[in-house]
């Protein structure tokens, strides 16, 4: 399949920025919409700012998204080549939504700027992606690891978290597979790269019923987990150790949300 990891493209100026912030902040960068940068030229403001501390040294994404009905201009793609460069920015990015006038990649050459589309964003990025979600995922599954402990019997990080009458009639290593199990389990398609479609045990709804379910997409895999996430969470009152009561990741909060993509509340 295509190396994309959203399911469709940014239906407004604020989607883009937003689902661009997204992307980063899944990639494991601190990730900011509408961030203001002080440069030797004066304050400037960023559509999304990204910073990577995970490296040796902190890698600084400026990207400025343009969701017009037109191409990109030559003097637009000159003025962010300063910015990029007063900033000490390691890298600049324009995202457009109808590419680039002509004169705009000769304004870019030989700097750090770069100029795409949002397929080519994501096609460009996508293994980084990749690896920064199945991080992601490996968190969910220590967040959730007291479930597969308390069950087997473990008193620490166990049953010292979750009493056993509510793991009655419950099968852990079944129902949350996708995080404990081998069939359907992340790493086969966030590190192998199986092909999707993928079926596996649905982790999401009563901890005590198992179901099959059909992720088509990376995206559709996430979206899957994240809501198992917050609702096992909520069931068993495990802590939140990597990531709060929307699934969000704690270290990493955007500023951004879509609406759509904002998951149901747990069931009751």
């Amino acid at each position: 399949m295509a190396a994309q990891f959203f399911d469709r493209n940014p239906a407004s100026w604020q989607e883009l920025e937003i689902m661009t912030e997204l992307a980063f902040t899944e990639m494991g960068y601190e990730s900011k919409r509408a961030h203001k940068l002080d440069t030797v030229r004066g304050s400037v403001e960023i559509d999304v700012y990204a910073v990577k501390r995970s490296t040796p040294i902190p890698t600084i994404v400026l990207c400025e998204c343009k969701h017009w009905d037109k191409p990109v201009p030559q003097n637009i793609v000159h003025s962010f080549r300063s910015v990029c460069a007063d900033s000490g920015a390691h890298f600049g990015l324009i995202i457009s939504k109808m590419g680039f006038q002509r004169g705009a990649e000769n304004s870019r050459s030989a700097t750090n700027v770069h100029l795409m589309d949002f397929s080519s964003f994501q096609t460009t990025f996508f293994d980084e992606w990749r690896s920064g979600v199945f991080m992601l995922l490996a968190r969910m599954r220590d967040q959730l690891l007291p479930i597969l402990r308390a069950a087997s019997g473990f008193t620490e990080n166990g049953t010292d978290l979750i009493d056993a009458s509510v793991l009655k009639g419950v099968d852990p290593f079944n129902k949350y597979s996708i995080f404990f199990g081998i069939d359907g389990g992340y790493s086969n398609y966030f590190v192998h790269r199986e092909p999707f479609p993928a079926i596996f045990n649905d982790p999401r709804g009563d901890p005590r019923t198992i179901t099959k379910v059909t992720a088509n997409s990376y995206r559709e895999y996430m979206d899957i987990a994240t809501q198992a996430l917050i609702e096992a969470t909520t069931y068993f009152k495990l802590p939140n150790v990597y990531f709060d009561d929307n699934g969000i990741l704690l270290e990493h909060q955007p500023t951004g949300q879509l609406s759509h993509d904002r998951p149901p509340k747990p069931f009751e």
